[in-house]
């Protein structure tokens, strides 16, 4: 029987014992993996004959990808129990989604959670250690960087190729060249790796980075031209909600959103039970506890604005802006989907919290909980 993504079909594994015999027919070594059958390939989106392929097309069937960008569950491995990984990953299974990208900024995953994507139906995107810094977002082209990343790649490769969740890997996360586009396989470490993967996983698709293509970003004066093909943003709401961001997602040619995200604060027990000796109030960059974990994604001036006065407690503010969280999400996500198969999918930015932030863009909080934007997503990826 085949395997199936999440919502597509069902997830039969079969256990492949595989024995070395030497010449005299003594067995020198054995291993065992658990295996599932399926076909992947990739086609080209309607409208895009000139780019990289985003439909993903599984046993046959082309699947409209809608997930989550995977960050660690904590920042240690031995933090995190299998129980951890299963609750977290049932959560995601049962909100609808069918894919996760992991993330290139962090690390391998254990091999307990590809296990349990291939038990669950979630289909993975794997990167290797590649990120951009914030502050140099070339990838290392010497000799001695090359040489030492190249087993890395290898190591990946071998201890993760035959789970039937992994469909792609890819480079790195937003590797970019000198002129800030994305890379591709013309630089020297991105072409070694894309030979590895040829030569040792030759049946999965190998991206250079993610975003990739002509362009990193999507603005809406060059909708229309053709360059936006796997997109990363945008993860705040520019404008209004209500005209400038649904403007935005209404015209959208993105053929693929492999990130884009809103933020949200977190539920107000976490930001007092982390706060310390410090005041939750007022969210804004003035505190040091906002300003401390989560200055991209304050947004007290916002509701100032829309209430006409500050928020007159955190359960208040909080209250906003989840609630703005959900609904940008929802516009969003559903734009990309009704676009399927002008568009191949879209990725939230991202899953979960790692640590006890006063927001981010997260639909799942710091204790596993889902925000109220997971709960919108889950009536859209399930709709």
């Amino acid at each position: 029987d085949k395997w199936w993504p999440n919502l597509c079909g069902d997830q039969p594994l079969y256990d492949v014992d595989v024995v070395l015999l030497d010449k005299a027919g003594t067995a020198v070594d054995s291993a065992t993996r658990r295996v599932g059958f399926r076909n992947v390939s990739w086609r080209r989106c309607e409208g895009g004959e000139h780019a990289d392929p985003w439909i993903c097309v599984v046993n046959g069937r082309p699947v409209f990808l809608q997930g989550i960008n995977w960050t660690p569950i904590r920042p240690n491995y031995a933090d995190v129990t299998e129980a951890d990984y299963r609750k977290r990953l049932e959560l995601y299974k049962d909100l609808g989604l069918n894919i996760m990208r992991v993330w290139g900024g962090a690390f391998l995953e254990r091999e307990r959670f590809y296990n349990l994507c291939d038990e669950l139906g979630l289909l993975v995107w794997q990167e290797f250690p590649l990120s951009s810094s914030g502050v140099e977002n070339y990838p290392p082209d010497d000799s001695d960087a090359i040489e030492s990343m190249l087993p890395i790649v290898k190591s990946y490769i071998e201890r993760r190729q035959h789970h039937p969740s992994l469909i792609i890997w890819c480079g790195g996360n937003e590797l970019m060249d000198k002129q800030y586009k994305p890379v591709d396989d013309t630089h020297p470490l991105i072409a070694q790796i894309r030979a590895i993967v040829d030569s040792d996983d030759p049946t999965r698709r190998f991206l250079a980075t993610s975003a990739s293509g002509p362009e990193f970003s999507a603005a809406e004066q060059n909708y229309g031209k053709g360059i936006h093909w796997d997109i990363h943003g945008p993860w705040q709401i520019g404008g209004e909600l209500d005209t400038d961001w649904v403007r935005y997602w209404a015209n959208d040619d993105a053929l693929f959103r492999s990130e884009m995200g809103a933020p949200a604060a977190s539920p107000a027990d976490i930001i007092q039970n982390s706060a310390g000796e410090l005041d939750p109030l007022p969210g804004n960059a003035s505190n040091p506890l906002w300003r401390r974990t989560s200055p991209w994604w304050i947004e007290w001036h916002v509701a100032s604005q829309e209430l006409g006065r500050e928020p007159e407690s955190l359960q208040e503010y909080v209250n906003w802006s989840q609630n703005r969280q959900a609904r940008a999400l929802a516009i969003a996500v559903k734009a990309c989907k009704d676009r399927f198969p002008r568009c191949g999918g879209s990725i939230i930015w991202m899953g979960h919290d790692c640590f006890p932030c006063t927001a981010n863009t997260s639909i799942v909080d710091f204790n596993g909980d889902p925000k109220p934007a997971a709960v919108a997503l889950k009536a859209v990826w399930r709709g």
